[in-house]
């Protein structure tokens, strides 16, 4: 009589007799998944606003000891090198809100369009008087006498 060795492949048990590579008729009903596993799926990458960013590094700075400002990175699961990169950008004036910039950046273009208009209002309204004076000399008013009464 021949034993019976089980093998297991993931989570399936195979019985496979020890005389040779034939399987028992357990074996051979049994179902093996050669799938390969997805162990963990990643999170997204985190993206800090301005806000938050000036937050912690208050709070860093604020902190006395080395073991408080480990305990901030910790609680807020943050890495030393983030922080010192935090600081570089804020040295450097990087550390803008994008929101402000966009608005300073349309409140420039409005600025020049509306310089740019009141230059064709000044050209129209010359042009509008030349006009006036021209059919003051040809006797051809422009607009109709106004009815009183």
């Amino acid at each position: 009589m021949s034993a019976v060795i089980k093998h297991q492949i993931g989570s399936t048990i195979i019985n496979q007799a020890e005389s040779g590579s034939v399987p028992t008729d357990n074996a051979a009903s049994q179902y093996i998944d050669t799938q390969v596993k997805i162990k963990k799926k990643y999170s997204t990458r985190r993206s800090f606003d301005t806000a938050y960013k000036l937050r912690i590094l208050a709070a860093y700075n604020a902190c006395e000891s080395a073991s408080d400002r480990g305990a901030l990175l910790r609680k807020e699961g943050l890495y030393h090198s983030r922080i010192c990169l935090w600081r570089q950008q804020f040295e450097n004036s990087k550390l803008t809100d994008k929101k402000q910039a966009r608005n300073t950046l349309r409140t420039d273009h409005l600025i020049r369009e509306n310089e740019q208009l009141k230059k064709k209002l000044a050209h129209a309204e010359a042009i509008i008087d030349l006009q006036k004076k021209i059919s003051e000399l040809l006797g051809a008013p422009i607009l109709p006498a106004e009815k009183t009464g």
